[in-house]
């Protein structure tokens, strides 16, 4: 049983302005198109949400050892979004093969997520923990895991909401079958790499109408392609590319499942990139720079304020001076475009203290 952690503080200097439910992070989603829509330019943000705790143990059981993994932060997200308030990560058990509960998706790689201190990360990788039931083949230097996870649909109204606010409201998303995902993952000397995919059931449905009508149903489907290359010494360039219809709720940020098209309900498609590379000066010092967007191919009745295609970079100085202890300051540039169009910039400086502890029984 090992109980572990991190006191951390993030003191954030943002030369814009975005959604002052997430100032504590960079979502290029929640940058205002519109200058002033929540506030002169320039705001200073504290924050120890990702103040994180956890423990990993394992018992004997008649079926062999039985692991378990439980995690949390205070980034609150949901109903609880812009307050210090607790956030689960992982909440996860294993039997052999079989493991069940909720843990990063079996459609990400979180091998590629960068040595970043912003607490989102780069907005076009495929990046969600879901409650899930997974069964993993370990082969010498290979794995391959299936899973079945829980639903996430989303379905915007588009230009139809925009005219009858009525129907937006009554307008609902409906998740009748879990998502189907699997990987195949190899390990080399020189790194690693890991083919994703995931088949999913998407539909929408309207409240209070006879039959719950309109509706409409599409099949969702995505690949993601990542890797990780060792270069010179610790160095990692991490890689990842995502391409799918109807797969926006798996990526890290911005999208939308199922929007309308002629008429019609339509599994939006998307694209998204990543890449980072982490250098190590010396034992102390380290840098991660890198680059991330997520595209979507809008449809022709989605409405102009509607997210079309988002951007995010980052470069930072991290100095460690003993394995507990990170100090370090990073600077992130975000851009988001939206269908109409139009587009803004954020920029915005961040330090962060963090010191981790763990104890082991």
């Amino acid at each position: 049983f090992k109980l572990y952690g991190h006191m951390q503080l993030d003191a954030i200097y943002d030369f814009k302005r975005v959604d002052p439910t997430w100032e504590s992070t960079l979502r290029p989603s929640t940058i205002p198109i519109e200058e002033g829509q929540y506030g002169d330019d320039g705001v200073t943000v504290v924050s120890v949400k990702q103040t994180q705790q956890g423990f990993r143990g394992s018992l004997p059981t008649p079926m062999g050892d039985a692991k378990f993994w439980f995690e949390y932060d205070f980034f609150g997200t949901g109903s609880d979004a812009g307050d210090t308030k607790f956030n689960l990560r992982h909440a996860w058990a294993e039997i052999g093969g079989l493991g069940f509960g909720q843990t990063n998706s079996n459609f990400m790689d979180i091998s590629i997520f960068p040595n970043v201190v912003d607490w989102w990360g780069p907005s076009g990788m495929a990046f969600n923990r879901n409650p899930q039931v997974r069964y993993t083949w370990l082969m010498e230097g290979s794995e391959l895991a299936v899973a079945l996870e829980k639903p996430n649909g989303s379905f915007n109204t588009g230009i139809f909401g925009d005219e009858s606010p009525e129907f937006d409201a009554a307008a609902r998303a409906k998740t009748p079958l879990p998502d189907l995902t699997a990987h195949w993952r190899n390990e080399f000397e020189w790194g690693h790499y890991q083919v994703a995919g995931v088949i999913r059931k998407l539909e929408f449905e309207t409240l209070g109408t006879d039959n719950n009508r309109p509706k409409d149903d599409e099949l969702g489907w995505g690949v993601n392609l990542t890797g990780v290359i060792k270069t010179i010494g610790r160095d990692q360039l991490k890689l990842g590319l995502v391409y799918g219809e109807g797969i926006a709720s798996f990526f890290n940020d911005g999208g939308v499942n199922l929007a309308p098209e002629n008429n019609e309900a339509k599994a939006v498609e998307v694209m998204g990139i990543t890449a980072y590379y982490d250098h190590y000066w010396n034992r102390e010092w380290s840098t991660s720079i890198g680059w991330s967007t997520n595209n979507a191919d809008t449809t022709n009745q989605q409405a102009d304020f509607e997210f079309d295609t988002s951007q995010y970079a980052s470069v930072n100085l991290l100095w460690t001076p003993y394995p507990a202890l990170l100090i370090g300051s990073e600077f992130l540039w975000g851009n988001l475009e939206n269908v109409a169009g139009e587009d803004e910039d954020d920029y915005r400086l961040q330090f962060t203290f963090k010191h981790k502890f763990g104890v082991s029984f």
